[in-house]
């Protein structure tokens, strides 16, 4: 094999990748320009604007900062840190079979702060926890939730992990996973004929900026608040709307700037793949 056939072999495999890649990346801007839309098309309306007895829209857009819900300040009960929102959970995880299936058990939970609130300076509007699921650790989720991610998805979110302990060993355990054990809130044998026990907490903490968008509902308490739609788009990132814009555009001006790069060097080695090929034939 020549240095020619080598270098034609190459430059043929990085035309073909990038002719590939091209329209990928295409769409990835694509998608891109269709969130910059969709958020524009839905723009932020007053706190005080989400309540009952209003006509409320198919979606609503807020944006404020994190504040206690109907429930007031909460508290985390491993760390004890205030918050308008916490969840406290104790899993295990385990695989058996062939090929291995893996399954979780919930042993001990808890959570408050469900509606939490955002505020701005017309009011507070509430929202559920359910707009968070993307950025929470719950084994319970189905395929579907794991993979439904909100728009911009990139962005930071509000929701802080303040514990994520893994115990893999049954005569070792982490030390939340002990204090739980010692409070008798867990059994003793948790850690046994499982992989792994994972002690997690996360909360929402007070006075974080927070953009939400989501389907405006009357929950049984009365309370008029934003929740998950069932299908379609949302939006829960904890930074100013005009930045998420701002991003959004960025990277579909990016994104197509790339797909055009990858397209001339796709076309261009191919082109001189075909003239060597052709001028050797001859």
């Amino acid at each position: 094999m020549t240095f020619l056939t080598v270098v034609v072999a190459i430059l043929g495999i990085v035309g073909y990748a990038m002719l590939v890649l091209a329209p990928v990346l295409l769409a990835l801007a694509v998608s891109e320009g269709r969130q910059h839309r969709w958020i524009r098309r839905h723009p932020v309306s007053p706190c005080a604007a989400l309540r009952p007895g209003t006509r409320l829209p198919r979606r609503m857009a807020v944006y404020g900062e994190t504040a206690p819900g109907p429930a007031g300040l909460v508290v985390a009960p491993l760390t004890g840190v205030e918050a308008v929102w916490f969840r406290t959970m104790v899993y295990t995880v385990d695989s058996s079979g062939d090929p291995p299936l893996t399954s979780t058990e919930v042993l001990w939970e808890q959570s408050a702060g469900d509606p939490f609130g955002v505020a701005d300076g017309t009011g507070t509007a509430a929202v559920s926890a359910r707009l968070l699921q993307a950025a929470v650790d719950d084994p319970r989720l189905s395929a579907w939730a794991q993979t439904r991610l909100p728009v911009a998805h990139d962005g930071p979110t509000p929701v802080r992990t303040l514990v994520g302990e893994k115990t893999t060993s049954p005569r070792r355990h982490g030390r939340w996973l002990q204090d739980l054990i010692d409070r008798g809130l867990v059994p003793a044998d948790a850690a046994r004929r499982v992989e792994r026990v994972w002690v997690v907490e996360q909360v929402v903490p007070p006075g974080l900026p927070l953009h939400v968008i989501g389907r405006p509902v009357i929950l049984d308490s009365g309370v008029a608040a934003l929740t998950l739609p069932r299908t379609g788009r949302y939006l829960a990132v904890s930074r100013e709307p005009t930045e998420t814009e701002r991003k959004l555009l960025g990277d579909r001006k990016y994104g197509m700037g790339c797909a055009l790069w990858a397209a001339v060097v796709g076309a261009a080695s191919l082109a001189v793949v075909w003239a060597v090929s052709f001028a050797v034939s001859r």
